[in-house]
């Protein structure tokens, strides 16, 4: 299991448990303005990682915010007016005494940057993997990603149904053509804030297989006390399929798509055992699934474990969502048929 989108702790964490923290109600309890409630001084990053480590995840990346630097917070500073080292990232580990190898996790870089979207009001947020670009500086997104690239870096776009509704998905369009450090979007965050599935089909169904758009689910916790619906520990992740845990096995699967996506739900997403393909038909097997159903050109067209291709209309690509118990949903990634 990977997670992807992870902040530093906000208040105190137990490096013993594999649950939400602070575990108290929202509701009275002051926050302050860097997102931190009046509870408890921070954890360190480290204790975050052994929680989610705890919990059963073995890759792992801390994407704090660019404007968050050294427990101050920059959001709506001009980044040049800043008095910050705006380069500063949540890395290596080592300076929280965490060593990867030790724990059997592989650890990738990361942040959580920003540009500028044609059309949309706010800067766009970017979960940036694997470089070490700590600020998009204010630049279109497509300078952005352009930097990523020019670093080996790869980036999928934030909560996108947090910034456009579904019917403004052209906005993407030129996005997803500007650079091949763009592998999609994340289609779970958190509790399911943000449900990005449909928007993500509509681009699917206009790119088809010249441009694979993968999905990515991420917690985006910060470790602040939430209500119950809003509590983001161990929510929603990516399971990458690789044969060994490597760093090279890990970004080489993202960027073939060979990974789904979960939400949980109030229990845990169903995991797939197998997939299997014919020249006619996909058989996924998963046996805690209530429901598998296939999805193409966003809308469903069949039920069951097996999709047969002669009943397709010739889709851009067809996917698959399984349901299984507490409203939890295992998304595939897109296949694309011949």
């Amino acid at each position: 299991m990977a997670q992807f989108h992870v902040h530093e702790p906000r208040n105190e964490l137990s490096a013993d448990t594999a649950r939400h923290e602070p575990d108290v109600a929202l509701e009275g309890v002051p926050i302050d303005h860097i997102g931190k409630n009046d509870l408890s001084e921070a954890s360190s990053p480290g204790v975050l990682i052994q929680k989610y480590r705890n919990a059963g995840y073995t890759v792992f990346s801390l994407t704090e915010h660019e404007y968050q630097v050294d427990g101050k917070k920059y959001k709506r500073v001009p980044y040049d007016e800043v008095d910050a080292d705006l380069d500063k990232m949540s890395w290596p580990w080592s300076q929280w005494g965490v060593d990867a190898d030790e724990l059997g996790m592989v650890a990738l870089q990361g942040g959580e940057i920003r540009g500028d979207v044609e059309g949309v009001e706010k800067l766009h947020d970017i979960v940036s993997l694997d470089n070490d670009l700590g600020h998009g500086k204010d630049q279109s997104v497509e300078t952005v990603l352009g930097e990523v690239e020019d670093r080996g870096g790869i980036t999928f776009l934030a909560h996108p149904s947090k910034y456009t509704a579904t019917e403004d998905w052209e906005l993407y369009i030129p996005v997803l053509e500007s650079s091949d450090a763009l592998l999609g979007l994340e289609v779970f965050n958190g509790d399911d804030r943000a449900p990005s599935r449909e928007l993500w089909d509509k681009l699917l169904t206009h790119f088809g297989s010249d441009r694979p758009i993968w999905a990515s689910g991420g917690d985006d916790y910060h470790a602040r006390a939430r209500e119950r619906y809003d509590k983001r520990f161990n929510r929603s992740r990516t399971v990458i399929l690789v044969p060994e845990l490597s760093k090279q096995n890990v970004t080489d699967a993202l960027r073939d798509g060979k990974s789904y996506v979960q939400y949980n739900g109030d229990a845990q997403a169903p995991f797939i055992e197998s997939i299997e393909s014919t020249e006619n038909s996909i058989t996924i097997t998963a046996p805690s699934a209530h429901e598998i159903t296939w999805i193409a050109d966003g809308e469903a067209v069949a039920t069951g474990e097996t999709v047969v291709s002669e009943t397709l209309d010739d889709p851009a690509y067809v996917r698959a969502e399984l349901s299984g118990r507490g409203g939890s949903i295992t998304a595939t990634q897109p296949f694309y048929l011949r």
